[in-house]
């Protein structure tokens, strides 16, 4: 599933390619994502002009003009993908197709079909149900130590859960909350309102820190993930101990373990994120490049001809 990196991949290439474009017409296909698409949003989306693209957690707010914004969630494997020119073929599971006057198209595809679009009223963003339980997106407002001490006294879900918590931290997902909790040296399996200080301290380093670093490599591809240009993210060879088990760690050279949490996969270092141990910040460490997975260089379709480096720009 993408998380806060990769969404940030795409606001940051819609910014730089979709605002002040103004829509001519929107396709549906009729399907039903997570919910309901309204039946009704071509029309209100005709004629409508990108004014702005921002981001809170893993949601993407593309604000348009008349006080409108476009709520859209990736879920599990949704994507946006611009055309300046249309390709030869088109793609599967195609769910929505924005065409601007003057050329070009944004499409929306998601095979999975969790992915989620709405249009509501700027002012009453607030309001949204799904926007509303959100905490502070970790990049607008970086996280504090004690603030996160604080908010884990007496709870007793283990550290990694905490940090996947939307409701706490909005947009930190399954393979940066291990890769977090690496470079911080905090086991996985701790309980949250049992991290000391000190750790809570690294934690909150590393949580910017890690994200931060993933969104400038455009995020991490195993499969589905892609960039609006049909790219897949290059932060997988950068990944410290997820999906890295039985691999020697980059630190210390024990094998990386790998635990279920929540029906999720967990990977860590038993030496260097054991008991009681606050780890030295690693993110300066630029790690050798591993084989690439299968895949995970691969393109699915066809991307429009372009200088690469444009969707590289912030």
């Amino acid at each position: 599933m993408p998380e806060l990196p990769e969404v940030e991949t795409v606001r940051r290439a819609l910014a730089q390619h979709v605002l002040g474009r103004t829509i001519a017409s929107v396709q549906l296909s009729g399907l039903k994502l997570r919910a309901a698409v309204a039946r009704d949003l071509p029309r209100r989306l005709a004629g409508r002009t990108f004014r702005a693209a921002r981001r809170h957690g893993k949601y993407l707010l593309l604000d348009l003009d008349a006080g409108q914004t476009l709520i859209s969630h990736l879920g599990m494997s949704g994507r946006w993908l611009y055309w300046p020119e249309l390709p030869a073929e088109t793609v599967p599971h195609l769910h929505v197709r924005v065409r601007f006057r003057g050329g070009g198209e944004l499409w929306f595809q998601d095979p999975r079909r969790f992915g989620l679009l709405r249009l509501v009223p700027t002012a009453a963003l607030a309001r949204d149900p799904a926007l509303r339980i959100l905490g502070p997106d970790p990049l607008a407002q970086p996280p504090e130590g004690d603030r996160l001490h604080a908010l884990a006294h007496g709870v007793k879900v283990e550290v990694k859960t905490f940090l996947m918590d939307q409701r706490r931290i909005a947009g930190i997902g399954n393979i940066y909350a291990s890769e977090i909790l690496f470079r911080a040296g905090v086991g996985p399996r701790r309980r949250a309102g049992r991290v000391s200080r000190a750790q809570w301290d690294a934690i909150a380093r590393e949580i910017p820190a890690v994200l931060g670093a993933a969104a400038e490599r455009m995020g991490t591809t195993f499969s589905m993930y892609r960039t609006l240009w049909n790219e897949p993210g290059t932060y997988g060879d950068q990944l410290m101990v997820y999906d890295r088990a039985g691999q020697p760690c980059r630190r210390c050279g024990t094998p990386i373990r790998r635990v279920v949490q929540g029906q999720r996969s967990t990977y860590f270092c038993p030496s260097c994120q054991g008991a009681g141990r606050a780890g030295t910040p690693t993110r300066h460490r630029v790690p050798p490049p591993e084989k690439p997975r299968k895949g995970h260089r691969g393109r699915e379709f066809p991307r429009p001809d372009r200088p690469r480096a444009s969707c590289r720009t912030r």
